[in-house]
């Protein structure tokens, strides 16, 4: 890992917001399992990138791939959602 790119902020439809691109449970049961294993959540936005998405990351208050970054002194890269201009399919 070279860097890790974490969004600068919430997109529209981030996955913490009512205007996400899943049902509602769905979002929850994603927000939990990150939650139990401490773990990350690519942004939609991200394209080919592995952003993480900055509303799950607020919510865990980081996660065990951003404290491996943070560790070991790998930069963290905050990127602007809108700007990615690509939505992963």
């Amino acid at each position: 890992m070279s860097e890790l790119l974490l969004a600068s902020k919430r997109c529209a439809e981030c996955l913490t917001t009512r205007n996400r691109i899943v049902p509602g449970a769905r979002a929850a049961s994603i927000i939990k399992d990150c939650r139990e294993q401490r773990n990350h959540f690519f942004c939609h936005k991200g394209g080919d990138q592995s952003v993480h998405c900055r509303g799950v990351h607020d919510i865990l208050k980081g996660s065990r791939a951003h404290d491996f970054a943070v560790g070991f002194g790998i930069p963290v890269r905050e990127v602007d959602p809108d700007t990615l201009g690509t939505t992963a399919s």
